[in-house]
C-alpha cells in the first residue's frame, strides 16, 4: 500500500493515464475523407495548474488508416499527425490555442471550458490515404492522443522537471469504417 501512495505522488501522471480516452469517433467521405473526435477526461486538477502557471502544452494526435485483411497482416494506408497547443498569457489573462488543422492563426479565449474544448475536441480533419478506399471492404482508422508538455527553455526545464511526469498519452482507440 505504501509503494502504491509513493508511486502515484512521484509519478502522478500514470495515476491520471487511465482516464484519458478517445470517444465520439466519425468519419465522413464527403466532400473528402475526415474524422471527427474528442479526448474525454483529459484535463487533470495539476495540469489546469500548470496550464494556468504558463507552461505550454501541447496534444499530439495520430490518426492511422488501415485496410483489414482477412488471411494477411492489415494493409497501412495512412498516417496523418497533428497537434492542438496552448499557452497562458497571465498578463492578459487568456488562452492562446493553436490548432493545427486550422492554420498558423491563434485562437485566444479567457474562458478555461472553450480552451479545455478546444483542445480536445478534433473536427473534421482531412485524411490523405495512399490509396482510394474501396466501397465494400473494410477499413479501420487508430485514433490516438499524447499529450506533452512544450519542451521549456534549458534551466526551466531542469526547475519545473516535475511537470514532464504530467504526460500522458491514451490507448489506441479503433474505429471499423466500411464505405
Amino acid at each position: 500500500m505504501l509503494l502504491i501512495t509513493v508511486s502515484s505522488f512521484l509519478f502522478p501522471g500514470s495515476a491520471y493515464s487511465e482516464d484519458a480516452r478517445i470517444a465520439d469517433v466519425a468519419v465522413s467521405r464527403t466532400p473528402a475523407l475526415s474524422i471527427t473526435f474528442s479526448v474525454k477526461d483529459a484535463f487533470t486538477k495539476e495540469m489546469d495548474e500548470a496550464i494556468q502557471s504558463g507552461i505550454p502544452t501541447a496534444f499530439n494526435f495520430i490518426v492511422e488508416v488501415n485496410r483489414v485483411r482477412s488471411a494477411w497482416f492489415n494493409e497501412p494506408l495512412s498516417e496523418t499527425r497533428f497537434s492542438h497547443k496552448v499557452k497562458y498569457d497571465s498578463m492578459k489573462e487568456e488562452y492562446e490555442i493553436f490548432i493545427d488543422e486550422m492554420g498558423e492563426k491563434p485562437i485566444r479565449t479567457k474562458d478555461a471550458n472553450e480552451m479545455k474544448a478546444l483542445m480536445s475536441v478534433v473536427t473534421s480533419v482531412d485524411i490523405k490515404s495512399s490509396a482510394p478506399l474501396v466501397k465494400g471492404e473494410r477499413y479501420e482508422f487508430m485514433v490516438k492522443a499524447e499529450l506533452r508538455t512544450v519542451d521549456l527553455p534549458f534551466l526551466l526545464d531542469y526547475l519545473l522537471f516535475f511537470v514532464k511526469l504530467w504526460d500522458f498519452e491514451t490507448s489506441w482507440y479503433t474505429y471499423s469504417y466500411t464505405p
